[in-house]
């Protein structure tokens, strides 16, 4: 097992946050290496033609907004992942970043995507990892519908998650969040939602599959509802549209910005009920 998996206490441990405390400047370069990595995909993504055209369905002011936050995030995740994993998420956050620049159809993405799951079961020694990775890249795909969403959650899922690479993971999240929140300046685009259901995947191989499952539950239950309602009316499950959670919240008059701490605490809380279910 490499170092980044080893185990911390439980979370639900009084040991648990001076153990993430002791993991030192690991937390700080994640956060200030994804937060600049990010500033400067922002500054980059004019000229490269990586930017999202915002429309209704993410509830933000219109106009252009970067969405090469990916390659930052992914920066930013050297301080929590070893070499080897950190390679199967590059490869992730690169299928993302070539959809971002040239719309991939969904066939031939669903088959670039079995390069990281494959490589991540092959590294990591585990076969249920291939599938998980492809399931949760996906979910967390379709997750980030609206403003900080998606990054909020998965920084939940990754400091809670009790391995040594996830509250670096978690920091690093958070240096891309301070430019994601409501109203959001930088979009992560594909490159970064691909590259967190790969991270967090890789983050959870050690605790077994049943970690994965609960830490991406909030993404896969969001997927669960979307797919169920498209096919309900006929529609295509890989289309985009605002039957999402999130659009449903918003409709329903939740404020933009309660969205990320909403969907951070769900995570949080399926989590860590489902691994305290699990140590029994």
């Amino acid at each position: 097992m490499f170092p980044s998996q080893n185990l911390l206490p439980s979370p639900l441990s009084p040991d648990y946050w001076p153990a993430v405390a002791g993991l030192g400047w690991p937390l700080a370069a994640a956060f200030l290496v994804a937060l600049a990595g990010t500033w400067l995909g922002m500054r980059l993504a004019p000229g490269l033609g990586a930017l999202a055209q915002v429309q209704a369905d993410r509830w933000h002011q219109s106009g252009a907004v970067p969405k090469l936050a990916g390659p930052g995030l992914l920066a930013g995740l050297v301080f929590a992942l070893p070499l080897p994993l950190w390679l199967v998420a590059a490869s992730a956050c690169l299928i993302g970043c070539l959809d971002d620049h040239k719309r991939l159809a969904a066939g031939p993405k669903a088959l670039l995507l079995l390069v990281p799951a494959v490589a991540g079961a092959w590294v990591t020694g585990q076969a249920w990892v291939a599938p998980a990775i492809w399931i949760a890249a996906n979910a967390w795909n379709l997750l980030d519908h609206a403003d900080g969403l998606a990054s909020a959650a998965a920084c939940a899922a990754c400091l809670l998650m009790g391995v040594a690479g996830g509250p670096p993971a978690a920091a690093a999240l958070a240096g891309f969040l301070v430019f994601n929140l409501p109203p959001a300046r930088s979009f992560m685009g594909d490159g970064g939602s691909l590259l967190l259901g790969t991270t967090l995947v890789l983050l959870a191989a050690p605790l077994g599959p049943e970690a994965a499952l609960a830490w991406s539950a909030v993404p896969l239950l969001d997927s669960a509802l979307v797919v169920a309602s498209r096919l309900k009316r006929g529609a295509k499950p890989w289309i985009g549209g605002t039957d999402h959670s999130g659009h449903r919240l918003l409709r329903a008059g939740l404020p933009a910005f309660m969205l990320p701490p909403l969907y951070a605490l769900a995570t949080a809380l399926l989590g860590l009920s489902a691994m305290a279910l699990l140590a029994r």
